[in-house]
C-alpha cells in the first residue's frame, strides 16, 4: 500500500470515528439533559420584619438581652445595639427569655413587608426604686419615628 493510500485511508477512518462519537455523545448529551430536572423555584414567603433595638443604660457588668418570640429564641443583643430580623407575618409574643411569663411582654400581628421595631432594655435607674419607679425592664413596640432617634445612637449588628 502507498504511502497516499494509507494516509487517505486513516482520514477516512479518523472522519468515521469522529461521525460515530459525535453521535454516541449527542445522544448522551440528549439522555443527560432528559435525566436532569429543571431545579425547583420555591415561591418565596411573604415576611415581614423586625428590628430589635437595645436600649440598656450602663451597668457594672453588661449583658446582653435575650428575647424570645413565641417561646423560641429570636436574639440576643448587647446594650447600644440593634439587629434587623425577618420575621414570618401573623402574631407574635416577645419576651426576656429569662422571664417566659408574668406582664414584660410585648405582642405584634405582624403583616407581610412591613417592618417594626421592637425596644428592649434594663434601665439600672429605675431598679433600685422598683416597684414605686416603674419595672426597670422594658419591653415594646414603637413606631418607626421613635425608633430612629434611637438607632442613630447605635451600632448595628
Amino acid at each position: 500500500m502507498k504511502e497516499d493510500d494509507m494516509m487517505a485511508l486513516l482520514r477516512r477512518t479518523a472522519v468515521g470515528l469522529w461521525i460515530v462519537f459525535a453521535a454516541i455523545g449527542v445522544t448522551w448529551a440528549e439522555d443527560i439533559a432528559a435525566t436532569v430536572e429543571p431545579p425547583v423555584v420555591k415561591a418565596q414567603e411573604p415576611e415581614a420584619f423586625l428590628v430589635v433595638l437595645n436600649i440598656s443604660g450602663p451597668t457594672l457588668l453588661a449583658s446582653n438581652q435575650d428575647i424570645t418570640d413565641n417561646g423560641k429564641e429570636l436574639v440576643s443583643l448587647p446594650r447600644s445595639t440593634y439587629k434587623r430580623l425577618s420575621i414570618a407575618p401573623g402574631p407574635h409574643e416577645f419576651r426576656f427569655k429569662p422571664f417566659p411569663s408574668g406582664k414584660r411582654v410585648a405582642h405584634l400581628e405582624a403583616q407581610a413587608n412591613n417592618t417594626y421595631y421592637l425596644v428592649v432594655g434594663y434601665s439600672p435607674g429605675k431598679s433600685w426604686a422598683f416597684p414605686l419607679g416603674g419595672d426597670p425592664m422594658t419591653i415594646k413596640v414603637v413606631s418607626e419615628e421613635d425608633a430612629t432617634p434611637l438607632m442613630k445612637e447605635m451600632m448595628a449588628q
